[in-house]
This record gives C-alpha cells, structure tokens and sequence, in this order.
C-alpha cells in the first residue's frame, strides 16, 4: 500500500449535509490544518465527493476526488447515502493507504475495506440517546431515522478506532451501545486558531453590524433537544429585572423544522424587537460576536462536546450552560452550570 493515512473532508464541501457550518466542518477544518503542518507530504491524502473543491487556506495537501459509479450519478436525489451504501468502501480501497479516517462516523462506509484500518470520530450518539425524539410520528421518518442508526451504529461496531470527544460520549458509546473501551480513544476538541480579538476591534465589529445593545448568544442548530425555546422567555424575564439586553442567534436555523416553534416562542415572550437571527457567521467574525457578547447561553438537554462553549471561554465571554452531557466536562468550573429544565434554567 502507497502512503499511510487518508482524510475525509467531505465535510468541506458546500453542500455536504449541514457540516461545513456545523462543530463538524470546524472539526475537519482544524483537523486537516494540523496534520498538513505535522505529517510529512506523501504519508496523507485527503479525499472529497465529486463537486466543488473545499477551500483549504492554500494547503499543499493533494485533494483526490472520489468517483460516484454511473447510476448514483443519474439519480435525481440522495446520492451520498446510496454511495455510502454502495461505493465508498471501494472507493476508499482505491485509495491504497493503510488508514482512512471519517471525522464524523456517520459518514463511514460499513463495507470491507480489504486491509485498511477504519478510525472514526464519534461526536455523539444524539439519535440513539433521542430515539423517539428523532423518530418523529411520520411513518417514513421513522423508518429512514432507524435505518441510520442502524447503519451508524454498525459502523461504530466495525472501526478499528473510535475517537471519542468527550469521557461523556465514551461513556455513551460503552454503556448505550456495548462498544469495547479499549478501542475508543478521547480526543477533546480544541479551538485552533481562535484567539481573542481586541476590545477596539470587537468593537468596531459590533457598531458595523448594527449590535448597538448587550447581548445573549447562542451558536448552532436548534432542533429539539437544544432547549432553546426556553430562550426567549428568559430574555424577556431578564430584561424585566432591568438588564437591557439582546438575544443573537447564530447559525442558519430558518429552514430548519423546529424554526417556527422558536418564533412563536419569541412572539409569546414579547421580545421580537430584542432577537436577531445572524444566520451562518463566517469562521473569521465568530470571535467578534463570542468576545462582544454579555454571554453565551447553551441550554441543551445534551451534547456530546459542546464546541460554542470553549470557543466562548476562549474569546473570554462568560457562560451559561445546561449541567447535562458533556457541557459539565467541557466547561469545568469555568461556567454557570444549571439544571435544563424550564423551572430552573428560566429563574
């Protein structure tokens, strides 16, 4: 076998499920930085889907682009899961090297890899932790919902080495699934090149893109188990006891199904002129919305890492997060850690 290691970076690419704006692009992103700096050229490649090229910041890193067999290209929809399915282990098998690692295990093939090693990152198991949740009522949902956890978890089952993000998501893996312990590996996620940017500088970030009051942040999705409905309600109770503040979210959340729950959440509070929806923030103005917030809020019900929350404490805004999952690891003693629920996290 040629070389010693290939990346999967598909997680770069425009389009590739909601990655590239999500803890799991940033992830990859970081991950590809380190080892082009570490690994000496010829010992790694990285490989991609057919489609445009992910930026790499001038990386001198060859990029391979997988090939789709003839009939996933024809078809009209879903042709990165019918590869998973059906192509990417021979895929990968072309790629000659000894190791192939998926940042994300629910982007690994379950075929044979004829000798290659499989190392997966598994951020978390949301969806087996949230069954139900994520199952949903409809009939379809739920079957393509426990079709993927079925295919992630044997996955998860076939890797040679599982890292693991947090002792939490060890812990998930092990006690939910039975995985073997001494096969995962605890990798905690880092923050990279994020370093905090002046006071004058945040600024001047803060008075070109209108942030002209203090105010509450929260990064990242908001589906069910994010809690963030609660959000609004706490804003407006705040804002009663005189601190006169403003709630951001981050992230490209208007399409997601939960959107307009959150909305109707924000107009029963009666905050719709103190909410702000920032949609996607690129990775350089991150930094000036952390460091120019009063504080992050993170009221998950889990999380398998909780990146907002070290990017937060790294741009040294205070934070606010939920006792549950990781959040508790990742944050130490460094956060206000409450109990989720309505009650106590609203007071």
């Amino acid at each position: 076998m040629t070389g010693f290691v290939a990346l999967d970076l598909r997680a770069l690419q425009a389009g590739y499920k909601a990655h590239l704006e999500r803890g799991i692009g940033r992830h990859a992103r970081g991950l590809a930085r380190a080892l082009a700096d570490l690994v000496p050229k010829g010992r790694i490649k990285f490989f991609v889907s057919p489609g445009p090229a992910p930026d790499l910041n001038g990386s001198s890193i060859p990029v391979e682009f997988l090939r789709w067999p003839g009939w996933i290209e024809r078809l009209p929809a879903g042709r990165e899961t019918a590869f998973r399915l059906s192509g990417l282990s021979a895929a990968v098998r072309r790629l000659d090297v000894r190791v192939v690692h998926f940042p994300s295990h629910t982007d690994a093939p379950l075929g044979r890899l004829d000798g290659t090693r499989l190392v997966v990152t598994a951020h978390d198991i949301i969806p087996v932790v949230f069954r139900k949740e994520y199952a949903g009522r409809d009939a379809i949902r739920n079957l393509r919902s426990r079709f993927g956890t079925w295919l992630n978890v044997r996955v998860l089952e076939k890797a040679d080495r599982i890292i693991a993000v947090s002792e939490a998501t060890k812990k998930d893996l092990v006690g939910t699934l039975g995985l073997t312990p001494g096969k995962i590996t605890v990798i905690p996620n880092g923050v990279g090149r994020f370093r905090r940017p002046s006071r004058s500088d945040v600024e001047s970030f803060k008075g070109s893109n209108g942030l002209t009051r203090p105010y509450l942040l929260h990064v990242g999705g908001i589906d069910r188990r994010k809690n963030v409905n609660l959000l609004p309600e706490i804003l407006r109770r705040v804002r009663a006891g005189g601190l006169d503040l403003d709630l951001v979210f981050v992230g490209r959340i208007e399409r997601e199904p939960e959107f307009p729950a959150l909305g109707a959440a924000v107009r029963a509070a009666g905050v719709e002129k103190n909410v702000r929806f920032a949609g996607f923030v690129p990775e350089a103005d991150l930094a000036f919305l952390y460091a120019g917030a009063w504080a992050l809020v993170e009221p998950s019900l889990y999380e398998g890492f909780g990146l907002p929350v070290l990017e937060a404490m790294a741009a040294g805004t205070p934070v606010i997060a939920s006792n549950r999952g990781a959040l508790p690891e990742v944050a130490g003693d460094a956060a206000l850690l409450v109990e989720p629920e309505e009650g106590p996290i609203v007071e």
